[in-house]
Formats: structure tokens, sequence, C-alpha cells
């Protein structure tokens, strides 16, 4: 009987350890962010047909041997940890977090862009979501870690940015009063990305859904 315990716990901790997940440098993470008014205006104008409704991204690097994740955040470019960045934003105690990472064709560019990546922290927050200056919004960031390495093989496509309901095809509201504090024309049309766009990327796989618990793939 002893035996038989034993080797059911043994069991037990064995499957434990199959289905947890482990991040590695390189993994992208996805999250859903809804404290704040500019969360659901960026969602209503990017939703996608997957099930999930991303606001903000960023990239699992090594930094002194502990995983951090490389964002741009409100503060500016900068590294969080793994523990403050799943806590962002919980219900019931459960990270609004999925992980992915890119298919095998861009892995090999992964640690030369989290170099240059690395040397972007401490640059201002964009505001404005432009691409080409010295400020970063999340999804922009790492178009150009990439786009630095090797601007012909990106895995990260820009596309024609909108600001306006799909379902009435005027500029949402909040976006009108957003660039009216700028005194910023709004960029509609221009090209840009958003955290939907890239997480139904062909170039990129889900694996890990923390809130689900779930393994994707």
């Amino acid at each position: 009987m002893k035996i038989l315990s034993l080797l059911l716990l043994c069991l037990l901790f064995i499957s434990c350890n199959i289905n947890k997940f482990k991040l590695k440098e390189g993994d992208i993470l996805f999250q859903d962010l809804d404290k704040e008014n500019i969360d659901d205006a960026i969602k209503k104008v990017t939703k996608t047909n997957l099930n999930y409704n991303f606001t903000h991204v960023g990239i699992v690097v090594k930094d002194s041997n502990e995983l951090k994740v490389l964002e741009a955040i409100t503060t500016g470019v900068q590294l969080t940890s793994i523990e403050t960045f799943l806590n962002r934003n919980q219900i019931n105690g459960k990270s609004k977090v999925v992980a992915a990472e890119l298919n095998t064709q861009y892995k090999h560019l992964i640690k030369p862009a989290i170099e240059y990546g690395k040397t972007l922290v401490g640059l201002p927050y964009d505001k404005i979501y432009i691409i080409g200056d010295d400020n970063y919004y999340c999804s922009e960031l790492l178009y150009v870690m990439f786009h630095k390495i090797n601007s012909e093989t990106n895995p990260f496509q820009l596309n024609p940015m909108t600001f306006k309901d799909p379902k009435t095809n005027k500029t949402l509201e909040f976006w009108d009063n957003y660039y009216k504090e700028l005194n910023h024309t709004i960029p509609e049309g221009e090209l840009g990305l958003n955290p939907n766009g890239m997480s139904v990327s062909s170039n990129i796989t889900l694996l890990y859904d923390y809130y689900r618990k779930k393994h994707l793939n």
C-alpha cells in the first residue's frame, strides 16, 4: 500500500512538471489591461476574431541571468520583473496574460533584437503612436527591435491604423479628446501596429493562457 501511494505521488509530481509552463527568453507576453478608459478605446478599434482582447505586449529577456519583461509603458521603456508583469491585472488571482513564441524562421533574430532593445531602456513612451521617433509604445518597441536587426524579415508587419468605431465608422469620442489634449491630429491611416493585431500574426504561435492555466499548443 505504501509503495502504491508513493508511486501515485511520483506520477502526480511528473504530471505537474509536464503541465507546468516555463517562460524562456524571446517569449512574447500579450496582456489584457482594462484599468483605464484608454484600454477600452484601444480594444474597440483593434478587436480581432480571437476570444482574447489585448492592449499591451512585452518580450521576455535575460537580465543578469534573471528573466524579465522588456516593455514600453506610460513611464517609458523599461525592464520589469515577471512577477510584476503577471500581477499587473488579475481577476481572482489569475493573470490576464497569454504567452507566445516566434516561429522557427525568426528565432535567430531574437538575441540581437533583444540586445538592441536593451539599449532603448529609459526612452520615453510614445503617447501619439507614431512610428519613427525616439518614443515608443508597446508594440512599436518590438517592431523596431526586429526591424533594426533585419528589415527584410521582420515578424511584425505595419498596417494602417484606425481610431474609428467599427460599428459606426466614426472616430471614437475618446480619441477626439485624447488628441485634442495632446494638440496633435489623429494619425488615422498612418502605419502602425497593436497587440491584438500582433497576436493573430501567422509568424507567432500562442503557447499558454495564464488566466485559464491552459497550454494552447
